[in-house]
């Protein structure tokens, strides 16, 4: 199987210039510096070392995933304890509103109604609604 390179590549520019070369056995240990070696060595175990912690983290974060996938951080306790408050807040509600709501309907056949002081009773039902909305 052999790979087409587009002459665009082939050409050499020297702005392509990564700064190395192919050499073969002879040549590496002629050039390679003892010190510099030392120095590949300490990089080798600095890499080795920084992959094995990020190995650690893979496993933790593996295992957190694999908790949340199964439901045990807590959350749908959270959840279940949400949605039994909101129940709570939404029956408070209905108990607010319902009784004026059966009061407006009483006596159809009557046209008018005559509500007295209707503005601080209708404020104070505003105000246990909002407490209720809004914390």
């Amino acid at each position: 199987m052999s790979t087409k390179i587009p002459s665009e590549y082939l050409a050499f520019r020297k702005e392509d210039d990564f700064g190395f070369s192919a050499v073969d056995e002879s040549t590496l240990t002629r050039l390679t510096d003892p010190t510099t070696l030392e120095d590949t060595i300490a990089v080798k175990q600095t890499v080795t070392q920084s992959s094995e912690s990020l190995q650690r983290v893979e496993e933790k974060l593996d295992a957190m995933l694999s908790l949340y996938n199964q439901g045990k951080l807590g959350l749908d306790a959270e959840r279940q304890n949400m949605i039994a408050e909101v129940k709570i807040n939404l029956k408070e509600l209905e108990q607010l509103i319902m009784p004026l709501l059966v009061n407006l309907m009483k006596n159809p056949e009557k046209e008018y109604i005559y509500w007295p002081n209707r503005t601080s009773k209708i404020q104070e039902q505003i105000d246990k609604v909002l407490s209720l909305t809004r914390g």
